[in-house]
């Protein structure tokens, strides 16, 4: 028999109907657990979904409601495309199949159809009967056709793209199960690999912001199982509805294409293509051997480990594709060494080149002149987005960047320094706040592009270029937000400890914004460093149905605003906030030395500090009003620095708290009592 002679009449018809119906009836049951599936997620949810006591509920939407549809909408299109490829995939079948006087193309188109029949009928049976029980009294939603519609066209759709690429995996591949595992591993490797290759760059490459760069990528974008995920929150837009479409068009094509190519004997071969197996092994091996490289990195940078690490997960991820391709353990043969070798080489600079020192991605500093606006800061990742995870609005984003060519200057020359010394990026630093700082750097080009850097950078070393940055008003602007003390203000709140106040008088509102504006613009750089404790927190509380209402900003007390505690004073407000001795139970203090007798996991544990000193005697409790008060006035933030006074102070509503003390903030006799 020779392919493609049509000697049957039936079979001069694109689609043959016998194996339709033979598909329909060996397979019929995914039809009918999908249409029952697809029943049960939303027709009856919109009846036993709700309070019942409550009104029916405006929805904009269908996928919000009841259970998630990923839990249905993935599988069954997936297990649907895997039985019906199965022909080709089982040597019995393949055999009897193409024994059969049908045009390849005319079986495919056979098997094709079968399985739309029974994915997409049950699509459009649950849209019909949304829209026949909406009006009904029992339905406890409100919601419009258009709704219904866009539901039906987005499942549609999504059934038909998964299908359609589980059945073009299907003709490159030779087993069912293997088939099964690659349409999951290539339908997530969009988000994977970015993630992978973000966290390579991000242990590698110095100053990359991992989550600004790749990491900003929206990958569930690229990842079909995570995008459907999300449609509970983000539905299809009509791009990617026709970018589905699209795919699913081009999966099919592509389909009849390679079937008309492929041997009917690859049947049970992991590879139907053997011009795929460069392809596969490259792709694993690349995987793995990134992988070894993001997670071994972390844990030592000494190149020779890195190496080590990196060419055994390759080896890994080779000794894999090739038990996979071969259908055995036994792969040994004598150009697997130089085979093995050659991928190396060749994925190993491939993973190189990005994070080396030839394309000047750590070294390069844009020129001051050549900047249109600049972001220097810690918080640009939270000023891009609202409190809800959204996107801030396109004008909060410009305000972000500063035009002042003074201001340029400062942040290239900041830049400059710091890719010129290097300073460490390990992330155990970066908890003692008063010694580093941790900084931004974006840059709007005149051209259009953008640069984005991330760094720690030290204090000490770095007071010129820190200063010059920090005491700018644009620095300041952006790092308190001032732009976002607006007319929408309602009022203040004031906390310390367990005491509160409110100022809400509008006179009072406006002159308490203008002296904060005017406290933050002028602190100066050991006022940003510092790590003296503030008297109180200022929350900025806006008026309701506001833009910013939803937003929650607050501020600190410094003991530095003296203008600010002048007029609070004046007010009768700082009374209201003030801690004194009558609120404390107890103070300990010890001097906190000793460290290399701590556990190396235990360093940040100042309650593991205090029982060391007092194990060796070393602490003192304070009774004295006068010197309560005085360790109260002059306290800061706990850090670790061998030789600092660290005081444990209990208060008497019940909570406790560690703070520091410098030598030159304590009193004499306070000195005095320390063993």
């Amino acid at each position: 028999m020779k392919w493609g002679m049509p000697v049957m009449t039936r079979s001069r018809l694109f689609c043959n109907s016998s194996i339709i119906r033979q598909n329909l009836h060996q397979y019929g049951w995914i039809g009918i657990l999908y249409t029952l599936a697809l029943l049960f997620i939303l027709p009856l949810q919109l009846f036993i979904n709700g309070d019942r006591l409550k009104e029916p509920i405006v929805i904009d939407g269908l996928f919000n409601l009841g259970m998630d549809i990923a839990a249905i909408l993935i599988p069954f299109p997936i297990i649907a495309g895997l039985f019906l490829s199965r022909y080709i995939q089982s040597r019995r079948s393949s055999d009897l199949m193409h024994s059969l006087p049908l045009r390849r193309s005319h079986l495919l188109a056979s098997h094709a159809l079968s399985g739309l029949l029974l994915l997409l009928p049950p699509v459009w049976i649950t849209a019909v009967v949304i829209a026949l029980v909406r009006p009904l009294k029992g339905n406890m939603y409100i919601f419009h056709g258009a709704e219904i519609w866009v539901w039906c066209l987005t499942v549609s759709v999504l059934t038909l793209f998964l299908y359609a690429f589980t059945l073009f995996v299907g003709i490159c591949t030779g087993q069912s199960i293997l088939q099964g595992i690659v349409v999951f591993i290539l339908l997530m490797l969009p988000s994977v690999l970015l993630e992978i290759i973000n966290m390579h760059f991000n242990r590698f490459l110095y100053g990359y912001a991992d989550w600004f760069g790749l990491s900003a990528v929206e990958k569930n974008v690229w990842s079909p199982p995570l995008r459907i995920t999300n449609l509970t929150t983000d539905p299809l837009s009509g791009a990617e509805i026709w970018s589905y479409a699209f795919l699913s068009a081009v999966f099919l094509a592509l389909s009849f294409l390679l079937y008309r190519k492929r041997q009917s004997e690859q049947a049970g071969h992991a590879m139907a293509f053997t011009y795929f197996n460069p392809l596969f092994k490259a792709g694993v091996m690349l995987c793995t051997m990134l992988v070894a490289s993001s997670y071994f990195g972390s844990i030592s940078r000494q190149p020779g480990w890195i190496i080590g690490w990196v060419l055994a997960g390759g080896l890994i991820g080779y000794i894999t594709v090739e038990m996979v391709l071969r259908k055995t353990w036994q792969i040994l043969t004598r150009r697997l060494p130089l085979e093995f070798a050659l991928y190396s080489v060749l994925l190993g600079l491939l993973i190189y080149i990005p994070i080396s020192g030839l394309t000047g991605y750590e070294s390069r500093v844009p020129q001051a002149d050549k900047v249109a606006g600049v972001f220097a800061g810690d918080n640009y990742q939270a000023l891009m987005r609202s409190l809800e995870g959204e996107t801030a609005p396109e004008a909060w984003k410009e305000e972000l960047y500063s035009t002042d060519p003074k201001y340029i200057e400062a942040v290239t020359e900041l830049h400059r320094a710091v890719v010129s010394a290097k300073p460490d990026q390990r992330k155990e630093l970066w908890s003692e706040y008063r010694q580093t700082r941790h900084f931004m750097l974006v840059y709007q080009l005149e051209n259009g592009r953008k640069l984005t850097r991330s760094y720690v950078i030290p204090v000490a070393g770095y007071e010129p270029e820190l200063k010059a940055v920090m005491e700018d008003a644009s620095y300041k602007r952006d790092r308190y937000l001032l732009t976002r003390m607006n007319g929408n203000l309602e009022s203040f709140r004031l906390n310390y400890r367990n005491k509160t106040l409110s100022i809400s008088d509008p006179q009072d509102v406006e002159a308490f914004t203008g002296i904060l504006k005017r406290e933050i613009l002028n602190k100066s750089f050991a006022d940003e460093i510092s790590d003296q404790r503030e008297k109180a927190s200022i929350q900025l509380i806006y008026k309701p149905k506001s833009p910013e209402s939803a937003l929650s900003y607050s501020y600190n007390w410094n003991r530095s605003y003296k203008e600010m505690t002048a007029w609070l004073e004046q007010k009768g407000y700082a009374d209201k906030l003030k801690i004194t001795a009558e609120d404390v139970k107890s103070v300990e203090l010890f001097k906190d030395i000793h460290h290399n007798a701590i556990p190396p996991r235990e360093l940040y544990n100042a309650e593991v500090r205090l029982q060391l000193a007092r194990s060796e005697q070393r602490t003192v409790k304070i009774t004295d009003k006068t010197l309560i008060d005085d360790i109260l006035l002059h306290q800061r933030k706990f850090t670790r620095q061998e030789g600092r006074t660290v005081v444990l102070i209990e208060y008497k509503k019940g909570n406790e708290e560690f703070s520091s003390l410098e030598e030159q903030d304590m009193a004499p006799a306070l000195k005095a009592l320390l063993p």
